[in-house]
């Protein structure tokens, strides 16, 4: 299980490269009062997280719910080009189709059955039923989605290999503009 984690976060960090301009130091801590401006002596501490592990759980039936950790709530992720979600699905619980403008993602099943998938510009579904411990991408800019198509709760973990990778559900934008 600890290996496992440890090949995706490694393919994390290679998907990383990918997207964000590379960083000009080593890291840049924004300071409270100015954003553009990086902190003169950063602590251990601030380079540690807990909103992943302090998230809610969803409750079933067909419920879901999502904790990002971006630059926004975790500023060392600012400069490093990455941001990750935890997601939690109810029994029939669904991420709805939507897409991230400036990001591919990586998804890690850590608990329960999860069906994904992405449409490609050619408009061909690329689906597969994943179980714990499966990984599957999801290319930038196309349409994608998670289903716990099974019969207890899912959690999935997912990297995007942007800071700032936007997330558009197109029936909202469509039909609620």
């Amino acid at each position: 299980s600890f290996q496992v984690l440890l090949i995706f976060f490694a393919l994390t960090v290679t998907l990383s490269n990918s997207a964000d301009p590379d960083p000009l130091q080593d890291y840049c801590l924004p300071t409270q009062a100015q954003q553009h401006q990086c902190k003169s002596s950063p602590s251990p501490s601030d380079f540690v997280s807990r909103v992943l592990g302090n998230a809610p759980n969803s409750q079933p039936p067909q419920t879901w719910n999502a904790s990002l950790l971006s630059s926004a709530n975790f500023p060392a992720l600012n400069t490093m080009g990455l941001s990750i979600v935890r997601a939690r699905l109810g029994v029939g619980g669904t991420v709805p189709l939507h897409y991230h403008p400036r990001a591919s993602e990586l998804i890690y099943i850590a608990e329960g059955e999860v069906e994904a998938g992405f449409v490609d510009s050619n408009n061909v579904l690329f689906a597969q039923t994943l179980q714990p411990g499966d990984v599957m991408i999801l290319p930038k800019g196309m349409l994608h989605y998670q289903y716990n198509s099974g019969s207890s709760r899912a959690t999935v973990l997912a990297s995007l290999d942007s800071q700032s990778p936007g997330i558009v559900l197109p029936g909202p934008g469509v039909f609620g503009s």
